[in-house]
């Protein structure tokens, strides 16, 4: 499945509650989902619709609508002397300007140690040639980076055929600030369930 192999361990041990999150130095995942599990999933998501107003101060931003979708999920050892870990990635979907399709990218956050922090955030692979970063602003707002450009792809379950779309991006398309909404928005973006999402399936 697409999280199985998009996706990169961020190290934690103990107990499967907020604080022991919080305490092995992976605060960032923990507040980003709200609570980590030892067994099943636990689903984020966050939106931005951009007025008329704002595109018209920034006529270089070509996005016009932008939700991410937060899967986390627990991960035992897949080698001898290697550590059991919480796997996430942050699946996208961007509408653009003159564009009618909703286009999608995935992002892989990360990288095998348990330094993310809320201070710090967190580095991610992708989408795009260059490291992208996402940081939290309060509990609700999820501020991403995205500092490369970024080929994305039409949606649709990953067994099936899709058309890239080269770099649809424009020169203020750099920083987006998404608010933390119901999940509901982001069922779309789950594309191997056939059910809708909650925050965390057991």
């Amino acid at each position: 499945m697409l999280r199985r192999a998009l996706t990169i361990v961020a190290f934690l041990a103990g107990f499967s509650h907020l604080g022991w999150a919080a305490s092995s130095n992976n605060e960032f995942l923990a507040h980003l989902v709200g609570h980590l599990y030892r067994q099943g999933e636990s689903f984020a998501c966050f939106s931005r619709q951009y007025g008329a107003a704002h595109l018209a101060g920034h006529p270089g931003q070509q996005v016009i609508f932008v939700k991410a979708l937060i899967d986390a999920h627990f991960m035992e050892p897949w080698g001898p002397n290697q550590p059991a870990g919480y796997m996430y990635q942050v699946r996208l979907a961007f509408r653009f300007r003159g564009l009618e399709e909703t286009l999608t990218g995935v992002a892989e956050c990360g990288d095998g140690t348990p330094k993310d922090s809320l201070h710090g955030g967190s580095v991610c692979a992708g989408p795009g040639d260059k490291p992208s970063h996402l940081a939290l602003d309060g509990n609700k707002v999820l501020v991403m980076t995205i500092l490369g450009r970024a080929d994305l792809w039409t949606p649709g379950p990953i067994n099936q055929r899709h058309d890239t779309v080269k770099n649809p991006f424009g020169p203020d398309d750099v920083a987006f600030r998404l608010a933390r909404t119901d999940l509901k928005q982001c069922d779309d973006l789950a594309f191997d369930r056939q059910k809708p999402l909650r925050p965390h399936e057991p």
